[in-house]
């Protein structure tokens, strides 16, 4: 897999993170492989169907899905089930699991004078087909399914309300299988026959980039990781990618934290984006009046790290901020510092917000602090005071309740949810151009109180952000509080984004 340039650095916190322990379908990999596969996912903000033993099918808006074949897909249509088969699958007119939904959005009734038909690529009078590239199945199963049934699920819920003016929503779904030539060639395959690509996620996007390059007419809302698509013009992201770091919560700890702050401590993955994204970190931090005084990388094999924690130790450290890990690195180094009786500050950017960190840290979870950028998305009293949680989580549930609820996912919800809010803009007789129009237009998107508020239109990351903390085995918000909001007082990045 190609390494990731210093473009896709803002995001690391917020995304690769989850990959790294994912457990989709129970499928067991060589921890290695998946630890290889995350972690060049980092320094990214962050599909897949129910996969076969090699093939994946696809979804619709109710019925059952299912794959056969060495790389085959099907897609995603309005009831009933299909399959997939062969290298790539086609777009069924009745589908397999069940539909999609929105946050705050809901579907749009057809207009008297009718919706216009047939009116570009990939649109009928009932329907409108999407393309999903995301890397389900191949070295590391399940790695980013989620990113596909967040959309999915996000489908589902406007599909139950009757669609957009009088068209159900379909996925036309491609597995990427971790291989650029796979994500070539499942781009290849649908650029020609969807109306857009939606909730894009793999690691190998930048090979798909060749493909859409020369397709500029085709619109593409998804969170990119390779630096070429996400700087496509074509290419909008509810989480955009930025070279900086966000600073507000570093100011927070200067202020809370005083002197510790001039004795951090930190690990950060040696492979991928991992090297630059802590670069970038270290210039917030200390832009932040922070200093490093140790820092050192890991690899893919290593699991131990009581090593590090008494070099910290020897080094004078007095507090962490890691940023470059996932749930289950950030667990094993959790559990390393306790059993070295550490009782430093335990802090985190995103990384440990992680339904796996809580069940490999246990008890010793108690106590990290963690800001992130997104949703508490799995917490079920966050559902209770916000209305995208609670749908997010009711849909995930009705679409697929074994799938994760991670990053991903949360992702692939949000990217279809801005496609869906373009696509009303764009009125009843669709077009891909009066899509772009409509996407232009959002310069200030949360998707619904899913993500911190990001400029989709000019490619400007977000920066206000919410702190939690376990509290007895639980992510506890902490600010601010008891809002369901993001703090956003003195939000910025380091360095500026212009």
């Amino acid at each position: 897999m190609p390494r990731r340039s210093p473009a896709t650095l803002a995001l690391a916190g917020s995304f690769a993170v989850a990959a790294l322990a994912l457990t989709a379908c129970g499928a067991r990999v060589d921890s290695s492989l998946r630890q290889q596969a995350a972690n060049q996912a980092l320094g990214s903000n962050g599909g897949g169907t129910a996969d076969g033993s090699t093939g994946s099918g696809s979804t619709g808006s109710s019925g059952s899905t299912s794959g056969t074949g060495s790389t085959g897909t099907g897609s995603t249509g309005t009831t009933g089930s299909t399959s997939g088969t062969g290298s790539s699958g086609s777009t069924g007119s009745t589908g397999s699991t069940k539909g999609t939904g929105a946050s705050s959005t809901t579907g749009a009734p057809a207009p008297a004078g009718g919706n216009g038909g047939a009116t570009d690529v990939g649109v009928t009078a009932n329907s409108i087909t999407v393309g999903l590239v995301a890397d389900s199945s191949g070295p590391v199963p399940g790695l980013f399914r989620g990113a596909f049934v967040g959309a999915q699920a996000y489908f589902a819920k406007i599909n139950s309300q009757g669609g957009i003016y009088g068209r159900q929503l379909k996925i036309d779904f491609g597995d990427s299988q971790l291989d650029c030539g796979q994500n070539k060639s499942a781009t290849q395959a649908r650029v020609g026959k969807v109306f857009a690509f939606v909730g894009d996620f793999s690691l190998n996007d930048d090979c798909g980039e060749q493909v859409l390059a020369q397709h500029p007419e085709v619109p593409n809302v998804s969170n990119a990781l390779g630096p070429k698509t996400a700087a496509l013009p074509q290419t909008f992201s509810t989480a955009p990618l930025g070279n900086g770091w966000r600073t507000g919560p570093l100011a927070y700890y200067a202020k809370t934290y005083g002197a510790k702050w001039q004795h951090i401590g930190a690990i950060y993955a040696g492979v991928g984006t991992g090297p630059n994204v802590w670069s970038n970190t270290v210039k917030a931090i200390n832009h932040s009046g922070g200093k490093v005084v140790h820092q050192e990388s890991y690899g893919a094999t290593d699991t131990d790290f009581t090593g590090a924690i008494i070099r910290m130790k020897s080094d004078g450290v007095q507090m962490t901020y890691i940023n470059t890990t996932d749930g289950a690195t950030t667990a094993r180094f959790v559990n390393a510092a306790k059993a070295q009786n550490v009782n430093w500050p335990l802090i985190f950017g995103a990384t440990a917000y992680d339904s796996n960190f809580l069940q490999q840290a246990g008890s010793n979870a108690n106590g990290v602090i963690n800001d992130q950028q997104f949703a508490m998305f799995f917490n079920a009293d966050e559902a209770a005071r916000n209305p995208a949680v609670k749908d997010f989580q009711k849909w995930m549930n009705y679409v697929n309740s074994d799938q994760t609820k991670d990053i991903f996912a949360s992702y692939g919800w949000t990217s279809a949810e801005l496609f869906v809010d373009a696509l009303k803009k764009a009125g009843p007789k669709a077009t891909r151009k009066s899509l772009f129009a409509a996407l232009r237009t959002f310069t200030n998107y949360d998707s619904g109180g899913m993500l911190a508020p990001a400029n989709p239109a000019q490619k400007k990351p977000a920066a206000c952000w919410l702190l939690t903390k376990v509290v007895n085995g639980k992510f506890v918000r902490q600010s601010p509080s008891p809002s369901s909001g993001f703090y956003c007082q003195g939000a910025s990045y380091y360095p500026p984004v212009g």
